[in-house]
């Protein structure tokens, strides 16, 4: 997938997020669709423009939601690490890692934003936030393996392939 078709999607995902989401979720915390994508893409792409799109649509969230700028998106750039680091060492055809990445990207990026929030901002209560990651583990892990598994076919042009690895596990 080329940068484009990349920046098309996360402005797909930058919409969805700040006008449908957050209005018509049912529960406390919305999922981050930006730091599904940053996630997913990081495992999937070898290309570094998934952290230029993170810093980009993180500071355009900002805009939105913030009090301070950059917030957000100095979060998801800080959440792309661990996509790297596990890419290094698993398969990124496998759905598995995929959503373990995002299981820890999820506290990484939430406490940055309560973290820079608390120091130069209005300070929160942690256990307020806290409290919202076990809705969060759930629903970022399950958008996360949904967009794995539409986004391998764009690597793995043919699954009858006898090369082919990928999978859940």
């Amino acid at each position: 997938m080329n940068y484009v078709k990349a920046g098309i999607f996360f402005i797909v995902c930058w919409l969805i997020q700040t006008t449908l989401l957050w209005r018509i979720w049912p529960f406390a915390a919305a999922p981050s669709l930006l730091l599904c994508a940053v996630v997913c893409f990081s495992w999937l792409y070898d290309e570094f423009y998934c952290l230029a799109y993170a810093a980009v649509f993180g500071l355009m969230l900002d805009l939105q939601v913030q009090s301070l700028f950059g917030v957000s998106g100095v979060a998801l750039v800080l959440s792309c690490i661990p996509a790297f680091l596990l890419r290094t060492q698993f398969n990124p055809e496998r759905t598995l890692p995929v959503v373990v990445s995002a299981l820890v990207a999820t506290p990484i990026n939430v406490l940055t934003v309560w973290g820079i929030n608390h120091i130069f901002s209005a300070p929160m209560n942690i256990l307020l936030v806290l409290r919202t990651l076990p809705e969060l583990f759930v629903s970022q892990a399950l958008i996360c393996l949904v967009l794995h598994l539409l986004f391998v076919r764009t690597i793995i042009k043919d699954r009858k392939d006898r090369r082919f690895v990928g999978g859940v596990f």
